[in-house]
């Protein structure tokens, strides 16, 4: 007994003294001691992934001091436009490594070091692998300073830790002081899914949101809820931290209906191979609408994510008996909140009225809405020369509602309000396949890992006379796409090839898409549909002159219709780096001794996406 009591103690001051030096392995790297306050925090939903790390405030300043989290070596240094801008990769004794984006700079050993790799490549982006014993580091170290460059939309630091496996780790797991965080996760709203044909939220197919109040202890909805067949839960919900109003990340979820838990996630690591699924881990479509990004307590089609300790696909409500639902938020300083409803419980009088004209797609239904004013005639799909009549799931005075199955056949036709409706639905391609869909306008290549599920494919195509454009409309902005997809457009009009582009079209705004043309026909890679155009590019970039002197030399470059692609500069023959940031179109100067003048033949030459170039010539004295 004494020695088992012995190896017990053994063991718990193992897992203490482990537990401690973990804590204290790694510094904060901004402000080390003081407290800090954060923009973003890890698994936090982004537009199109999970967000990685911590992004530390700067006080909205470029400049501050990043020092290195612990003892390592300088493993990796990357210069990007766009991404993690300027970052440094350390790699540490404990097999883990962190990462530190968007610098202004690096400290002068490791800039010197990048400025000769810059010069050797001719590149203003570069990565770089140092030795192992080239850039030695000490915790505390600086390793440069915090800045706004990449895709950074103002002054921090981003910083991560990653495990051997380079799977990233939640920072505020090693509780760091300097950051204080006593707010419990914030809720706004509750949304439930039909997740089949037969399930119904408050008597109706679809989609329906609820915003809840905090009573007492509990987050609730205001109104009663009644839920039948196999449903979906979602939920909108944010954490806040003392001292800042972001909106950050929750990392762990658990559903319990019942008292059994049906759902749990947990975002403490990472895989950036899984970071796509994101797209299907959040409610895309009602993002894409312009609305919150709402975190789906489910495991939808094609998610295969490893973050849920236990994944559940769907839920069934029983609709005649009532069903204890609880939700628990908790964040990474274990400050918790509790979602709590009953359903099935109390009447549901106000039934909703979904805003659909004639017919929506919803996951595989059309769901349709026949209004009793217009006519008395049943709802009729045709279908591949058969024909189905529409019986409403429900009534009422003002319209019947009904469900036609996609799976069923894609509609040529519905007969629905006393008019004959052509939809654009042109076929169903189902996921994990290699399929080409053909078509006399375009040709839509699919890969095996293209599709999270099924794609019901819809298009028209349009003439705009006011611009002179073909426009080829997937109007499918709101579905998710898991990898590439090859799209070939057919235009009727003849186009140049030499500078004739794909373009998408928001509005009246258009942006580069790309392609390669081939016997009148133009092809090109893309991840989401939207509306194209095929537009010709003639005007050359313009080269504005900001500072020109023997010290200094500031440009911007600016193109107005396919971007920027490259440029390059040269003074006396030799090639001079010119760093960019094109958050301000602007290029500099940057030789690699600052103390010779920059006189002589100064020619820079920068060229658009289409191929169009301008030339800036000047004798510098």
């Amino acid at each position: 007994m004494k020695y088992l009591l012995s190896v017990v103690f053994f063991i718990n001051a193992l897992v203490f003294t482990l537990a401690q030096s973990e804590d204290n392995y790694y510094l904060f790297p901004i402000r080390p001691g003081e407290q800090n306050y954060l923009a973003g925090t890890m698994g936090e939903l982004r537009s199109s992934h999970f967000h990685a790390g911590l992004d530390i405030k700067t006080g909205g300043q470029i400049g501050w001091p990043v020092y290195a989290a612990a003892d390592g070596y300088v493993s990796r240094i990357k210069i990007s436009n766009g991404g993690y801008g300027h970052a440094l990769y350390l790699n540490h004794p404990n097999g883990t490594s962190t990462v530190y984006a968007h610098l202004s700079r690096y400290n002068e050993a490791i800039t010197d070091f990048v400025l000769d790799g810059q010069y050797e490549q001719q590149s203003f982006t570069v990565q770089l692998f140092p030795n192992k014993d080239q850039f030695e580091v000490k915790k505390g170290d600086i390793i440069g300073y915090a800045g706004n460059t990449g895709s950074s939309t103002g002054p921090h630091l981003h910083f991560e830790i990653r495990d051997r496996n380079q799977r990233i780790l939640d920072p505020l797991k090693y509780k760091f002081s300097e950051i204080k965080d006593q707010i419990s996760p914030q809720v706004k709203s509750i949304a439930f899914v039909s997740l089949d044909g037969d399930a119904r939220v408050n008597g109706m197919y679809g989609r329906y949101e609820f915003d809840v109040l905090k009573t007492g202890d509990f987050y609730q909805p205001r109104v009663p809820i009644e839920l039948s067949g196999n449903i979906g839960i979602e939920l909108y919900a944010y954490d806040l931290l003392n001292g800042v109003y972001n909106r950050n990340g929750i990392p762990k979820t658990t559903l319990v209906i019942n008292g059994d838990t049906v759902f749990r996630e947990n975002k403490n690591s990472l895989s950036f191979s899984k970071q796509k699924n994101i797209l299907v881990h959040m409610d895309y479509e009602r993002y894409k609408e312009g609305g919150p990004k709402f975190n789906k307590l489910f495991i939808d089609d094609g998610n295969d994510n490893d973050i849920y300790d236990v994944p559940s696909k769907r839920y069934y409500f029983n609709e005649d008996i009532a069903q204890d639902i609880k939700i628990y938020l908790e964040d990474s300083y274990q400050n918790i909140s509790i979602v709590s409803l009953e359903t099935n419980s109390r009447k549901v009088v106000n039934k909703p009225d979904p805003a659909i004209s004639n017919y929506e797609i919803f996951r595989n239904f059309l769901h349709l809405k026949a209004i009793n004013s217009l006519s008395n005639t049943p709802i009729t799909v045709y279908h591949g020369g058969n024909t189905s009549n529409i019986l409403p799931y429900r009534e009422t005075s003002k319209a019947n509602y009904g469900l036609y199955d996609l799976r069923n056949g894609i509609p040529d036709s519905i007969l629905i309000n006393g008019e004959t409706l052509y939809t654009d639905l042109y076929s169903s391609l189902p996921p994990r396949s290699d399929i080409t869909f053909y078509n006399h306008d375009f040709e839509l290549s699919l890969r095996k890992n293209t599709l999270f599920d099924t794609l019901y494919l819809r298009y028209n195509k349009e003439f705009d006379s006011t611009n002179n454009q073909e426009l080829f409309e997937f109007p499918m902005q709101d579905v998710p796409f898991k990898g590439s997809f090859t799209l070939t457009l057919k235009p009727d009009y003849t186009y140049p090839d030499s500078t004739a582009r794909v373009y998408s079209k928001f509005g009246s705004r258009l942006s580069f898409v790309g392609g390669e043309w081939d016997n009148g026909m133009i092809s090109f890679d893309g991840s989401s549909l939207a509306t194209y155009t095929i537009a010709e590019d003639i005007t050359p970039p313009v080269i504005t002159p900001r500072i020109v002197n023997s010290k200094s030399l500031y440009f911007k470059i600016t193109d107005d219709l396919s971007g920027i692609r490259h440029y390059r500069a040269t003074l006396n023959g030799e090639f001079l780096l010119m760093s960019y940031e094109y958050k301000d179109d602007l290029i500099w100067a940057t030789p690699r001794n600052k103390n010779i003048p920059l006189t002589g033949e100064f020619i820079l030459e920068v060229t658009d996406n289409t191929g169009n170039k301008s030339v800036y010539h000047n004798n510098l004295k």
